[in-house]
């Protein structure tokens, strides 16, 4: 393997893997256990890469992310596909967080792959230590809106942190409001879900269409537990139930099914009282009895993403397309001799295995070494607007030996320039 320069590689650091398996085990919305072992890794810079056979639960600034057994997709062949996870602690923020709050616990992160949607939901566990639960809240940042949503709780944990299902990772802020939120919540009692099962429950607002730019709402109950769901803001909502046959978030799913509820109102506040959800009042109740399941992932979760290369070296750009704004992004590789993009997608030890152009969603270019014979001479990573809408926001991250090199936002106000991401060597 050639020597790559200009950087120094962090310590390794390991996280809580297992491959999927069949355990008997089960959790405790309270206790958020799993049979996935977890391990602190604050190592920021280092990613932790997990395949469509595997679970994984690690610990980064605070926040724990439970990756379920199955949540990464396949790849365009059909076959295990790989994903490299990494979370950041960041002060860089997308756009201002709401008015009248504060950052909780110094509770906020950057979580990649951005704009990547998973098979199933992963688990992600704040630190809301010490937060008056009535007034906190998880936000995640919507590139298709441009602004904040309210990603809401699924347990509430006798360690004083809260989790949350997501399909999407992105930016993340806990926050604190001046004053009492008017939320709602439902509750679906454990009598009504069979204890085989995981269940998940997903919103989605009465006035969007498009699956790809909704808002998804999730939360998720383990076999044989109660469902909840809280920080829900007051509205009307299509209602999705989905179940997965599975004993523990590191076992696997041989069955996945949904079945679509209709609307529900949630015009009641929840009021909390006391450490656990069942002392809080004004729950909206769902009783679901004779449900007709249809085998599959439902639409409501939107799109899963097929999942894309990784190596030694690995280059990602991502960005969203929504209706009416498209933009013709181009990841590029300069190096000796080679030049890697859409016109030439192998070239020595590189490739380019994702190129987007105009489709609506989460768009991504992908590059990555293929393998370890790369050319000694210096390299470049740049982005280049094609065409399209100028001044839209991409994310673009680079790692190298799982090292995350740099991860940036930019957006390329003027059409075909480019802007320069990352540059290194190699003797």
């Amino acid at each position: 393997m050639k020597k790559i320069l200009v950087f120094l590689l962090a310590g390794i650091v390991s996280a809580g893997f297992a491959a999927c398996s069949d355990d008997d085990e089960t959790e405790n919305t309270q206790e958020t256990t799993t049979d996935i072992q977890q391990t602190d890794t604050e190592g920021q810079d280092v990613t932790q890469v997990v395949s469509s056979s595997e679970s994984a639960s690690f610990v980064r600034a605070g926040f724990t992310l439970t990756v379920p057994c199955g949540a990464v997709p396949l790849n365009s062949d059909g076959d295990e596909g790989k994903v490299a996870f990494s979370v950041a602690r960041t002060q860089e923020m997308p756009a201002e967080i709401p008015t009248g709050t504060d950052i909780a616990n110094q509770a906020s992160i950057k979580v990649e792959p951005m704009n990547f949607t998973f098979s199933s939901p992963i688990n992600i566990t704040v630190p809301s230590q010490g937060c008056q639960m009535d007034k906190v809240a998880l936000l995640r940042f919507n590139d298709y809106t441009e602004d904040w949503d309210i990603v809401p709780f699924s347990t509430l944990n006798t360690d004083g942190t809260a989790s949350a299902s997501i399909l999407e990772l992105g930016y993340f802020v806990l926050v604190e409001y001046q004053e009492q939120q008017t939320y709602g919540g439902i509750h679906i009692p454990n009598q009504y879900l069979d204890p085989n099962y995981y269940y998940y429950l997903t919103l989605t607002p009465t006035n969007t269409t498009n699956t790809d730019e909704t808002i998804k709402r999730i939360s998720f109950a383990p076999n044989n537990e109660d469902l909840y769901m809280t920080n829900i803001p007051l509205g009307t909502y299509q209602v999705t139930i989905t179940r997965e046959l599975r004993t523990s978030l590191g076992s696997s799913s041989s069955t996945r099914e949904y079945s679509e509820l209709g609307q529900i109102t949630i015009t009641a506040t929840l009021q909390p009282a006391g450490n656990s959800y069942s002392t809080y009042t004004g729950w909206k109740e769902l009783t679901p009895q004779d449900i007709t399941w249809t085998d599959g992932r439902p639409e409501a979760w939107g799109n899963e993403t097929v999942t894309y290369g990784t190596g030694y070296f690995q280059a990602t750009l991502t960005w969203v397309n929504s209706s009416g704004s498209t933009t013709d992004y181009d990841l590029h590789l300069y190096g000796p001799d080679i030049h890697v993009y859409f016109a030439n997608k192998n070239d020595g030890a590189f490739e380019l295995d994702r190129d987007w152009l105009h489709t609506i969603g989460n768009a991504t270019e992908n590059l990555y070494s293929i393998n370890d014979n790369i050319t000694a001479g210096e390299y470049q990573v740049k982005v280049h607007h094609y065409s399209g809408v100028t001044g839209k926001r991409y994310n673009c991250r680079v790692i190298m030996n799982g090292t995350v090199m740099v991860s940036t936002t930019g957006a390329i106000s003027q059409n075909k320039q480019y802007d320069d991401i990352y540059s290194f060597t190699v003797e």
